[in-house]
Parts: C-alpha cells; sequence; structure tokens
C-alpha cells in the first residue's frame, strides 16, 4: 500500500496508471515520472521494494503540485479573474466556456434544473 498525499494508490495496478489517481499527474507525467526513476513500465505497485516506494513517493511530493495544494491555486486563480473583472472571469462566473468554443450548437452550456421544472413537461 502506497500512500502519497492521503491517496491511497492501487496496488493491482502499474505504476503508471495508478499514478494518475493523483490529482494533477496524467499519464504523461507518470510516465517521465517512471522513466527518471528507471522503474520498468510494467512494473505494478505491489511489485515495488520499499526504496522504490520511498523515492517515488518523495519526487512526487517535491517537484509536483497535487491534490488540494493544486485545486486551491485553480480556485484562486479564477477568483482573481472574477475580481479583475475580465471577460475571462464573467464567463467562469456565468458556467460559461472560457477559452473561445463556440456555443452556438457545438458542446451547450448545460442548463441548470430547478427541482420541480422539467423541459419534458412543457406543452
Amino acid at each position: 500500500m502506497l500512500l502519497i498525499f492521503g491517496v491511497t494508490l492501487p496496488k493491482d495496478k502499474k505504476v503508471i496508471y495508478a499514478l494518475t489517481k493523483l490529482y494533477g499527474i496524467g499519464k504523461a507525467s507518470a510516465l517521465k515520472i517512471s522513466k527518471e526513476l528507471s522503474l520498468a513500465p510494467e512494473l505494478k505497485i505491489k511489485d515495488l521494494i520499499g526504496e522504490q516506494q520511498f523515492l517515488l513517493a518523495k519526487k512526487v511530493k517535491e517537484e509536483y503540485r497535487l491534490e488540494d495544494n493544486l485545486r486551491e491555486e485553480i480556485k484562486s486563480d479564477v477568483r482573481r479573474y472574477i475580481s479583475n473583472g475580465s471577460i475571462r472571469g464573467s464567463r467562469h462566473k456565468h458556467h460559461l466556456p472560457v477559452r473561445g468554443q463556440r456555443t452556438k450548437s457545438n458542446a451547450r452550456t448545460p442548463r441548470r434544473v430547478i427541482q420541480g421544472l422539467s423541459s419534458k413537461g412543457k406543452i
């Protein structure tokens, strides 16, 4: 059992896929970490020896912003956009696409359903 930032990594998965359970690490970052620590790609978490587990946890904690730290940083960035009064902030505030995606036909903004009302019940 390997515990990093309060997240238990599944021991029956390969290292590169288990690391993606951490918020802030994708497959590319997981591959980079395993390559830097010279871990075999097919190695599973349960097959890691104690020293490898320690080095893996140390590298992830020192070099990556993860979990709660990353979530809080993203929230503060969004709050800053909103308080600046920027267009990006107003689009965040109204739950609209922020990066220039079209809204007329593709990827419509999900409608908020009010309890007791639905669009299907209308005549």
